[in-house]
C-alpha cells in the first residue's frame, strides 16, 4: 500500500560544527555557496547554505556538547555530490589552493575527487563515466 502522507520533495542535511563563521566562511568565500538564512543573536547557530540546488543546513551547539561526540565519526560521514562537470570543477578548486584530492576513475565508473571542510566532513564530488579506472580498490 503506498503511503498517502505526501510526497517527499527534497534531503537537506544539518550537520553541527565548532565555529558556524568558519564554516559560513568556507562554504561560502570558497566553494561558492549562498547564505540564504540565519538564525542566532547577536551570532549565528544556524544557517542554511545554496548552490546550484545544493543545499545543507549547520548549527552551532554549544561546545560541551561538540565536545562529546565521537571524535572518529565524520570519517564514516560523505556528502556526495553531482556536479556538471567534476573536472572542471576539481581544476578550479586545485587552482584556488583548495586541499581536493586526486581525480580519479574508480571501479564503479565514476571520476571523483573529495574534500574536507574545516569540521572534517567528507565532500565527495562525482561524475559517471564510461573511462577505466584508475585506482583499484
Amino acid at each position: 500500500m503506498r503511503d498517502q502522507s505526501g510526497k517527499l520533495k527534497s534531503l537537506v542535511p544539518m550537520l553541527s560544527v565548532v565555529d558556524l563563521g568558519r564554516t559560513i566562511a568556507f562554504y561560502c568565500d570558497e566553494l561558492g555557496f549562498r547564505c540564504t538564512g540565519k538564525f542566532g543573536d547577536p551570532e549565528p547557530v544556524w544557517c542554511y547554505l545554496e548552490r546550484d540546488g545544493v543545499s545543507l543546513m549547520f548549527n552551532q551547539p554549544p561546545a560541551a556538547e561538540m565536545a562529546e561526540l565521537p571524535r572518529r565519526a565524520k570519517d564514516f560521514q560523505i556528502y556526495y555530490v553531482y556536479p556538471e562537470d567534476v573536472a572542471a570543477l576539481h581544476q578550479a578548486w586545485r587552482q584556488k589552493g583548495l586541499p581536493v584530492g586526486d581525480l580519479r576513475v574508480t571501479e564503479y565508473r565514476m571520476r571523483e575527487f573529495e574534500l574536507r571542510d574545516p569540521d572534517g566532513y567528507w565532500l565527495w564530488f562525482g561524475q559517471q563515466t564510461g573511462d577505466p579506472p584508475t585506482v583499484q580498490d
